[in-house]
């Protein structure tokens, strides 16, 4: 017979977490340049092409309020463009209005001021003057990457990705559990002599690693239901370093990443996000 202890844990490990999909339906796109005549038209008809299949699933087609150069002043002109406005999401590019675009440093002032002053999605995309070609125009969103070191539970951040991604394209969710703090608690685990340390190694990682696999899983199911025609792959492994995401975003081509903007006392860019963001210079963001 089964002690209290051991009936608590396995009635926990049976209520599993279910994911449900929220697709949003963006009515109202704003785009924020600094860019004017035929290089504002280019951005514009790129960033319609990044954003394709998100706006062909609207329940009505979208309207773009585009605003380039001269139709706002400032940070504080930029959030004044957010909050007098009815948008669904935003979309610029990293080092506005900045010439730092020349050195892949930071994002910019006015992108660190969007995600942590507004609560819009935001999707990235390379500068155009880094990028005058607009290469990334070309990416078809076929391969989209949802990253979090805590996908369990993120619907809304899954739910964007899998609507981001285009029809027959795959969707890649992943899942990284922190090494270093993964071992900073073996660390304390070996130093308790009634816990078998390989034991607890081996039980407790898997534990670590059943949860989102289970989790994404759902999301597998609960997507073809929906009748999302993409692929799910799994991506659930340790890890935290930017070399680490990134080996797995170029392995697959990704086309766009998505992940968490902020934590949840929205004061500062999601763990390795901001790292991440900075890095992928080539590659479109979308910060949800």
């Amino acid at each position: 017979m089964l002690n209290v202890d051991e009936f608590e844990s396995v009635f926990r490990a049976a209520d599993k977490k279910q994911f449900a999909f929220a697709p949003p339906d963006v009515g109202q796109v704003l785009v924020i340049a600094d860019l004017e005549g035929e290089a504002l038209a280019d951005y514009v008809r790129a960033s319609k092409a990044l954003l394709e299949p998100i706006t062909v699933a609207a329940s009505e087609p979208p309207t773009w309020d585009v605003r380039g150069a001269g139709s706002w002043s400032g940070v504080e002109g930029v959030l004044r463009l957010v909050e007098e406005g009815d948008h669904d999401a935003v979309v610029t590019y990293r080092n506005l209005n900045s010439d730092a675009w020349q050195w892949a440093y930071s994002l910019g002032i006015y992108l660190n001021a969007l995600t942590r002053g507004t609560q819009l999605p935001v999707f990235v995309t390379p500068n155009p003057r880094a990028y005058p070609s607009m290469e990334w125009r070309h990416n078809r969103t076929d391969s989209v990457m949802a990253i979090n070191d805590s996908l369990v539970g993120d619907d809304l951040l899954v739910s964007w990705a899998a609507r981001a991604t285009r029809e027959g394209g795959k969707l890649h969710l992943t899942h990284m559990e922190h090494d270093e703090i993964f071992e900073r608690y073996m660390t304390a685990i070996s130093k308790i002599p009634e816990i078998d340390t390989e034991t607890a190694r081996e039980t407790l990682l898997q534990q670590l690693l059943r949860e989102p696999k289970e989790w994404i899983a759902t999301a597998s199911a609960a997507l073809a239901e929906a009748g999302e025609d993409l692929t799910v792959v799994e991506h659930v492994l340790r890890g935290h370093r930017v070399a680490d995401y990134r080996a797995i975003i170029e392995a697959h081509e990704v086309d766009l990443v998505v992940f968490p903007t902020l934590e949840e006392d929205r004061i500062a860019l999601h763990g390795v996000a901001y790292s991440l963001a900075v890095e992928l210079v080539q590659t479109p963001l979308l910060m949800v």
